[in-house]
């Protein structure tokens, strides 16, 4: 039986609440619809014009990642201070920091954007890492500016930097 106290129970439906909002709707990546659910839990059964290219795929900007990961990071964090023994944001962050470090165009930069977000600590070598995957995209970039994916990565990294300088030993 999960015990949650009345602060934490307030927190979960006040972030339900937000998350029902439209303007939540395009952090998601999914503002052209009148409800989230009708997207979520379309069927190819009941809804046979459905396809995964029959719909236009928005853009998920990294400032996006980044407001929905500190929501869900609140969300989480409430919920831990009434489950003792929770290890959650261990894993989640263990993971966050394996894609991170591992080159993947798709994952890397929004692996990088959550690592710095939700880490409570970070080491020089971290760092060190994320400054080499800076160099990396900028050498990219300078080989040929119209590489996005150099871009993207660009962005990750001043993101993840600028979020995990304040855990940095004076």
């Amino acid at each position: 039986q999960l015990y949650s106290t009345e602060e934490t129970k307030q927190v979960l439906r006040l972030s339900l609440t937000e998350f029902s909002l439209p303007k939540f709707y395009l952090l998601f990546g999914i503002s052209k619809v009148k409800s989230a659910a009708v997207i979520a839990f379309r069927s190819s059964y009941r809804d046979r014009s459905f396809s995964p290219g029959s719909y236009e795929r928005e853009t998920f900007a990294l400032s996006s990642l980044e407001t929905v990961t500190e929501a869900l990071l609140e969300i989480m964090e409430a919920c831990m201070r009434d489950i003792p023994t929770c290890k959650w944001l261990d894993q989640w962050t263990e993971l966050a920091q394996k894609f991170a470090f591992q080159y993947n165009p798709s994952l890397q930069p929004r692996a990088l954007v959550v690592f710095g977000c939700i880490s409570k600590r970070v080491s020089h070598g971290q760092i060190k890492q994320i400054i080499r995957i800076l160099s990396k995209g900028l050498e990219s970039c300078l080989k040929g500016p119209d590489n996005y994916n150099s871009q993207v990565l660009i962005e990750a990294t001043v993101i993840a930097l600028t979020k995990l300088q304040p855990l940095l030993n004076k």
